[in-house]
């Protein structure tokens, strides 16, 4: 067994201490996993966006700090600390951080891929079909 504590582990990725999230704009620490779930730490840096992408799982994403934005299904939402919403393995769709507010996201996965593994996520369109370019929501 092994405890976590957020505020401290939030501190040390703020500090620099992440790694690159492959295939997108972010740095993230891995907090725990037994090989099948996981939970990740993310921090995107303001105005900042992951594009449209899908999972092989489902995951869920709790904002720990800043003002951010979910897309799914071409619609955005508004997310703040304390939020807490679910992603359905292999829908489509995009995370971004406010262009005046950084923001730090707690992602829990199954299965679990650390964040600098390639196939943590795939670059698809809003229809699911994958691309060469990202696309990024609203446009």
């Amino acid at each position: 067994m092994r405890i976590v504590n957020l505020d401290v582990e939030k501190a040390r990725l703020h500090d620099g201490d992440g790694v690159p999230v492959v295939g997108a704009p972010a740095t993230g620490r891995a907090l725990l996993t037994n090989g099948h779930l996981g939970a990740d730490l993310l921090f995107v840096d303001a105005g900042e966006q992951f594009p449209v992408h899908t999972h092989p799982g489902d995951h869920l994403l709790l904002c720990l700090a800043g003002v951010g934005t979910i897309s799914i299904d071409q619609q955005t939402f508004e997310v703040r600390p304390g939020d807490l919403y679910l992603v359905p393995g292999l829908v489509p769709h995009a995370v971004g951080a406010h262009p005046d507010h950084a923001h730090t996201l707690v992602a829990i996965g199954a299965p679990h891929k650390p964040v600098d593994a390639a196939d943590r996520m795939t670059a698809v369109d809003w229809d699911g079909q994958p691309v060469d370019e990202p696309v990024l929501a609203g446009g």
